[in-house]
C-alpha cells in the first residue's frame, strides 16, 4: 500500500509539473489567441482547486489501474510503456479529438494536445511502473 501511495503522489506530482510545462508555457500563447474558448488566468485560478482536484483523482486511478494489473514477468519498463500507450489511448486522444469538435480551436492545437498528453502519460506511465513493480 505504500507503494501505491507513493506512486500515486509521484504521478499527481509528475502530471501537475508537466501540465505546467505544456499549458502554462508551451501552448499558453496559443490559448491566448482564443479567449472566447478559454477562461482567463483570473477566473482559472478562482477554481485552481477543482483542477487539482481532478488532476489528483486522475493520478490516483491510474496508478491503481497499473498496479492491480502489474506482472513479474515483463520488465517493469516495458510495462511502463505499454500501459501508457493504451491510457494515451483511452484518456488523452479521444479528449483532444472531443475538445477540437466542441470548442473553436485549430486543428494543430488539437494535435498539439495529443502529443503533449501522450507525453505526459508516458512520463507519468514509466515513474508509477518503477514505483509499483510487484503486483498490489
Amino acid at each position: 500500500m505504500k507503494r501505491l501511495a507513493g506512486a500515486i503522489a509521484a504521478a499527481y506530482i509528475a502530471l501537475m509539473g508537466t501540465n505546467y510545462v505544456v499549458h502554462g508555457l508551451l501552448l499558453f500563447d496559443d490559448y491566448l489567441t482564443y479567449p472566447e474558448t478559454f477562461r482567463s488566468v483570473e477566473e482559472i485560478q478562482e477554481r485552481i482547486w477543482i483542477y487539482c482536484l481532478g488532476q489528483a483523482l486522475f493520478a490516483a486511478a491510474f496508478a491503481f489501474i497499473y498496479a492491480k494489473g502489474v506482472d513479474e514477468v515483463h520488465s517493469w519498463v516495458l510495462q511502463g510503456f505499454r500501459y501508457s500507450i493504451v491510457a494515451a489511448f483511452f484518456t488523452v486522444i479521444p479528449y483532444s479529438l472531443t475538445q477540437y469538435v466542441l470548442c473553436h480551436v485549430p486543428y494543430m492545437l488539437a494535435i498539439k494536445w495529443m502529443i503533449a498528453g501522450s507525453l505526459q502519460i508516458l512520463i507519468m506511465g514509466l515513474i508509477v511502473a518503477a514505483i509499483c513493480r510487484e503486483p498490489l
